[in-house]
């Protein structure tokens, strides 16, 4: 199963979840999944891809990302 999601804190804001899994199913995409990984600080991400080694692709919000 290839794995996506999204990082960042808090989540409870976003509809990447529903969009994503929605989005594989009008595709015919059945061999994927999208999650939500709520990570307080960018310090933890190697936590998080240690503890998930399957994960192929992150999206990325608040606080983590930055408008320049």
């Amino acid at each position: 199963m290839k794995q996506y999601g999204l990082i960042g804190f808090p989540l409870s804001h976003s509809f990447s979840k529903k969009y994503f899994t929605q989005k594989f199913l009008d595709e015919d995409i059945k061999d994927a999944v999208y999650d939500l990984y709520t990570l307080e600080h960018i310090k933890d991400l190697q936590d998080l891809l240690d503890a998930h080694p399957d994960l192929l692709g992150l999206n990325v919000t608040v606080p983590h990302k930055k408008m320049y």
